[in-house]
């Protein structure tokens, strides 16, 4: 299930700006992916968010403070955010809950992203 907009692609700018506000680049798997998709709902209820919000979803959930080395890329649609560490080197998917944003509490949802999203995001 997509979006109108998605496939419509984002500014050089806006990925610029989101890498100066995390003082860290974009891993190029995940970077591939938004710089060609927007905010979008996919498999069992997970919202990727668009890089239009993921500098205000990471400051809601105080991201760079208590998970520092990933970013919150979206959410289940019940209470956990979507992970992904900004080292290329890492490439699973992690997911956490929003009220315990600590590395310790991560779940491994999938070993890595591409295959992650290939097979529409699943959860379990």
């Amino acid at each position: 299930m997509g979006s109108a907009a998605q496939g419509r692609r984002v500014s050089g700018h806006a990925v610029d700006a989101l890498e100066r506000w995390l003082g860290h680049a974009l891993p190029a798997h995940y970077l591939r992916f938004i710089k060609d998709g927007q905010e979008d709902m996919r498999g069992e209820q997970v919202l990727l968010y668009g890089l239009e919000s993921l500098i205000e979803r990471n400051e809601t959930y105080d991201t760079r403070q208590c998970c520092p080395g990933y970013l919150a890329i979206g959410d289940d649609s019940g209470g956990r955010a979507v992970m992904l560490a900004l080292d290329g080197g890492d490439r699973a998917v992690y997911l956490v809950g929003h009220g315990s944003m600590q590395r310790e509490d991560f779940e491994r949802a999938a070993d890595d992203f591409a295959s992650w999203l290939a097979a529409d995001c699943p959860l379990a």
